[in-house]
């Protein structure tokens, strides 16, 4: 039964139910904030999306969770399977970039790399990160993605934990690919509303993020919302283990997450270093942490 307070979907307009009422690790004060579901496309959606909320991650993102090497090989693996079906010399664009991790990992499998980062802190260190490696950077957005390839056609994009921030993910879809070519490749990773930590740790899942995260997809609702963009799905992964134990660890610990309190830095790792092989059994059944996609644009 919907709540009569519940608003509609704010995706496609249709009545929703209250279905979380998460914890805001980031915000400090208590707010009065909702995931609501959607009773057509599936979707969950932060209620109320307040004015503070922000299109990207923050500063510190995933891969500043851990250090040096560490972070270098989660890049390279996340790009990995996105290596293994595109050929060397393709134009990729990594959309919101971050600290440029993921754009050095596919410049060294030999593509053609354009880094997009629309905060000004990560698009710095990206420069720092990119130089000399060919890589180009730019401080820009989704919306700002046909000018920075300014006539060019991508051959693959890339939407590393982006789609859950932005305000329109069906526009931000339809936009890419105007500047995707056909049979081109999009490669996305949002996290997994479905996860067996999220069922476990129910309000306080570390990635319910309602100061900034607008979206929650579960296996279903990102398919539908990738096929009514206009792109088929090749292949989508509940993946979890090494590469993304910070999620379980914080929702775990909430008070040694780095993002939040960088003096916490070394326990929280240690911490998300000693669940890779709890991620790595949630990986195994089919309910990793997050959802990884390869879809082609029809």
């Amino acid at each position: 039964m919907d709540i009569p307070h519940s608003p509609p979907c704010l995706r496609c307009g249709a009545p929703s139910r209250e279905w979380r009422v998460p914890a805001d690790r980031h915000g400090g004060e208590a707010r009065e904030v909702r995931a609501c579901t959607s009773a057509v496309c599936g979707i969950a959606f932060t209620w109320p999306q307040f004015s503070g909320m922000t299109e990207a991650a923050p500063a510190a993102g995933e891969l500043s969770v851990v250090g040096g090497a560490v972070a270098a090989r989660m890049a390279a693996a996340s790009v990995a399977r996105l290596g293994a079906v595109m050929p060397r010399g393709s134009l990729v664009v990594d959309v919101g970039a971050g600290p440029g991790l993921r754009a050095k990992a596919l410049a060294k499998l030999g593509f053609a790399v354009v880094a997009i980062e629309p905060d000004a802190v990560e698009e710095e260190r990206a420069h720092v990160e990119l130089a000399g490696t060919g890589v180009e950077v730019h401080r820009a957005g989704v919306d700002d993605l046909a000018d920075v390839l300014d006539g060019r056609v991508a051959d693959a994009v890339v939407m590393w934990h982006v789609l859950e921030h932005l305000p329109t993910p069906d526009a931000a879809l339809a936009q890419i690919g105007q500047c995707l070519r056909g049979g081109g490749v999009l490669n996305i990773a949002v996290p997994n509303r479905s996860s067996l930590e999220a069922s476990v740790f129910g309000n306080r899942w570390h990635a319910w993020e309602p100061s900034r995260h607008r979206w929650h997809y579960d296996e279903h609702a990102l398919r539908l919302v990738l096929g009514e963009a206009g792109f088929s799905v090749n292949e989508i992964s509940p993946r979890g283990g090494w590469g993304y134990p910070s999620s379980l660890a914080f929702s775990l610990a909430p008070r040694l997450d780095p993002q939040v309190h960088p003096r916490r830095g070394v326990p929280g790792r240690l911490l998300a270093a000693a669940m890779i092989p709890v991620a790595l059994g949630a990986r195994a059944v089919g309910r990793g942490g997050q959802l990884v996609t390869l879809a082609r644009r029809i």
